[in-house]
């Protein structure tokens, strides 16, 4: 498994001290791959073909259009619009075809076999997804040949649940079998001492909210709510997740 490292991303972030920071690493990642496609590779004959093929999914399309580069958009959705309708005229003319149950029920299949092959492949998710795999791939190659990052991701606030998971598949792959059992030993503690912490925070935000508790300080819990949100669900997931 030959998987190009990205350390030096990988150690800011383990140094941003965040809840998870392979979320706040798949933020920018999904920012950058938000702004290739509004940028001037939009002109580039290659990059039109890979958008008319793939697109974008749902989320990605509405990031696009609210990015205010309404130019960029445009050309993309137009040449996009002409390829999915050449892709589903035959689906489209068994539509309007259709003179029985047997008929109808048949070209609505084909036609919905079209959208959703339309709607797979997202090119901002595949992006998003090469990146989550190598900062997965090098947190747990950093962890198995560097003492000092080590330290530093043991001192630091965990991960999500979802990136957690992801993490612990990828180490089998990217560490020895002798490493292996220490590393999903040492990842384990420290996820469970930072889910025994974002417990305790959430549930002083429930008390903060007794009458009696009006005037207690809110020891850093403000956010409690969304912080907890986050590292059941991960901020920024790729919809099809690495396996």
């Amino acid at each position: 498994m030959k998987i190009e490292l990205e350390t030096i991303p990988v150690w800011d972030g383990v140094q941003e001290n965040c809840e998870c920071f392979i979320c706040s690493l798949m933020s920018e990642a999904q920012k950058d791959a938000i702004n290739f496609y509004l940028g001037n590779s939009v002109m580039n004959p290659e990059t039109r073909v890979r958008v008319n093929e793939h697109g974008f999914c749902p989320k990605h399309w509405r990031m696009l259009a609210a990015a205010n580069k309404p130019q960029g958009v445009a050309l993309m959705g137009d040449t996009y619009l002409e390829t999915t309708r050449v892709k589903a005229g035959a689906a489209i003319n068994g539509l309007l075809s259709a003179s029985n149950p047997r008929q109808a029920k048949k070209a609505v299949r084909a036609f919905h076999a079209v959208m959703d092959s339309r709607e797979k492949g997202c090119l901002v998710c595949s992006a998003m997804e090469e990146r989550l795999q190598r900062y997965l791939y090098t947190t747990c190659y950093l962890w198995g040949e560097d003492p000092s990052f080590r330290e530093a991701l043991s001192q630091g606030k965990g991960f999500c649940l979802h990136h957690f998971t992801l993490l612990l598949e990828i180490g089998e792959k990217a560490l020895s079998s002798k490493l292996y059992p220490e590393f999903v030993r040492a990842m384990a503690q420290l996820e469970v001492a930072n889910l025994d912490r974002m417990a305790k925070d959430v549930h002083w935000m429930t008390q903060k909210y007794k009458s009696e508790n009006a005037d207690k300080p809110w020891h850093g819990c403000e956010d409690a709510h969304k912080r907890t949100v986050d590292t059941l669900t991960g901020r920024s997931r790729v919809i099809d997740p690495v396996r």
